[in-house]
């Protein structure tokens, strides 16, 4: 009877542990895409949100399963696995800047016509060496139409006479570009994505051999 029961808890902890993994594999997967279309700002699909969210709650609810079997389980392998998908989604993140930069110089900005309306002052700026205040800073919407739709944005720019014409750059998507950004920002970005890929490998590896021991202590249960 003592061996059913003993049995039967190694199973329970097995699929806990079996959960865990795919939970944090999904995270991985999921929120790495997330991540990258939302920093090229992309419409993230609703179902990777879900998705993220049901990972990230069977994740939970698998280690709150593990430390309820076992009081003196280590804490700290949930929690280098938790760094490693962080340090993950960082490089990720970085990738996809350095990606969107090099993507916008090498392509040709197109231009159009847009029609500025409502400028309005939207503050001062402070005067030289602190003296007083100086030049009034303004805000105008910019309106104007690209691939068949219309677009309006507001921006910190002006002053403009009431519906005057002026030319504005506009990214793949039709929408306005404040300007294009600098080739520096290439290393900037992409010097952090060696070391953060290092830390999510070294501790996803830390962790997965603590969870492989764990398996295999329960199995022999």
């Amino acid at each position: 009877m003592a061996e059913q029961v003993a049995g039967g808890a190694g199973g329970r902890e097995r699929w806990c542990l079996a959960a865990a993994v795919a939970a944090v594999a999904t995270l991985a997967t999921a929120g790495s895409a997330a991540v990258w279309r939302w920093s090229q700002d992309d419409p993230v699909a609703g179902w990777l949100w879900w998705l993220c969210a049901g990972a990230a709650a069977l994740a939970l609810m698998a280690s709150a399963g593990l430390r309820g079997r076992d009081r003196q389980a280590p804490a700290g392998t949930g929690a280098r696995a938790l760094t490693a998908l962080l340090l993950a989604l960082v490089a990720v993140f970085l990738a996809a800047q350095v990606a969107g930069t090099v993507r916008e110089r090498l392509s040709s900005p197109r231009s159009t016509t847009a029609r500025v309306t409502d400028c309005r002052v939207s503050g001062q700026r402070p005067g030289v060496d602190g003296n007083g205040l100086g030049e009034k800073t303004y805000e105008c919407t910019f309106h104007w139409s690209a691939d068949g739709r219309e677009f309006s944005a507001r921006r910190p720019q002006g002053p403009y006479p009431e519906g005057q014409q002026v030319t504005v750059w506009l990214d793949d998507r039709g929408r306005m570009s404040t300007g294009r950004p600098s080739w520096l920002s290439v290393p900037l970005f992409a010097l952090p994505v060696p070391f953060a890929l290092y830390g999510a490998v070294f501790l996803g590896r830390w962790a997965a051999t603590d969870t492989a021991g764990r398996w295999r202590r329960a199995a022999r249960a």
